[in-house]
């Protein structure tokens, strides 16, 4: 074989090798990804589980043991995320605070939080929120006697959204960041929980206690009696987007609860939390 002829065909088995090992890697690179897939899914895939951040205090019909078993909304919410992603729910209740769960979340300390949670510009500064499950709109509980004296002869609805006197919420809540913005002219009171707040209203120590229209609804069906000193108030012109939390650059994470979101039947408003809740308390009384 002359001169020529070898460097033919070298040159034809060096085109040949080359294009050999870049199918090889195109492969191996195909399967390497269809094997591990996007980073921030992949490392809870692996681990197996998935860590749901959720308030430790019980909010029927959202979040609560019964018989030994933690059930409610955003606990059947979260098995559904964690099964889309073929992994098991792990619920960490150890946040004493709405506000923890964000934080938890943020830290990397929970993959998700599941917890009632109100959407905020404040915590939207520090993770990222799904779309919201369940719409709420916000309200009040008044004292009677309070506003009766201090609304005196002015129209309600005109007192409400000039309103100045003492409103309580839950501290470290998202109806903390709601009364500033809807209130500005209020004096908010924070308490540790909504009980606090409630009992707050009822004694007159603030005009109002505030938050979402399910909660305020549901002190009528467990205190009854409270019918005769609290007035319950529903705004119509404020709601809360009640959404999952997810760490702001996990986008595939963001991308499944989303997804799992949407692919259920019917988005939850007040009016079925509230049937959910008259079942919770009916089941109670037959124990």
């Amino acid at each position: 074989m002359r001169f020529g002829e070898n460097w033919q065909m070298f040159k034809f088995l060096k085109r040949a090798i080359a294009t050999a090992f870049i199918m090889i890697a195109a492969v191996v690179g195909t399967a390497s990804l269809a094997q591990d897939g996007p980073p921030d899914i992949t490392a809870i895939t692996k681990q197996g589980y998935l860590v749901i951040a959720m308030l430790g205090t019980d909010n029927a019909p959202f979040f609560s043991v019964k018989d030994g078993q933690l059930v409610g909304i955003d606990v059947d919410l979260a098995k559904s995320i964690a099964s889309a992603m073929g992994v098991q729910p792990r619920f960490d209740r150890s946040a004493k605070s709405f506000d923890e769960t964000i934080e938890m979340v943020r830290t990397g300390k929970a993959d998700i939080a599941v917890s009632k949670l109100s959407r905020t510009g404040e915590r939207a500064r520090i993770v990222a929120f799904s779309s919201p499950y369940i719409t709420l709109r916000h309200a009040l509980l008044f004292n009677r006697l309070n506003l009766k004296q201090k609304s005196a002869d002015e129209d309600v609805g005109d007192y409400i959204r000039h309103f100045h006197g003492t409103l309580g919420v839950i501290e470290k809540s998202a109806y903390e960041t709601f009364a500033t913005m809807y209130f500005p002219d209020a004096k908010v009171v924070s308490l540790k929980n909504w009980s606090a707040v409630v009992d707050a209203a009822i004694d007159g120590t603030v005009d109002a206690g505030y938050r979402d229209e399910f909660a305020v609804r549901a002190v009528g069906l467990d205190q009854p009696e409270t019918s005769i000193s609290l007035r319950p108030i529903t705004i119509d012109d404020a709601r809360s987007a009640i959404s999952v939390a997810v760490p702001w650059n996990k986008p595939m994470l963001l991308a499944i609860v989303n997804q799992v979101i949407d692919d259920r039947p019917r988005k939850m408003n007040a009016d079925d939390v509230m049937g959910l809740y008259r079942a919770s308390i009916a089941e109670k009384g037959e124990q």
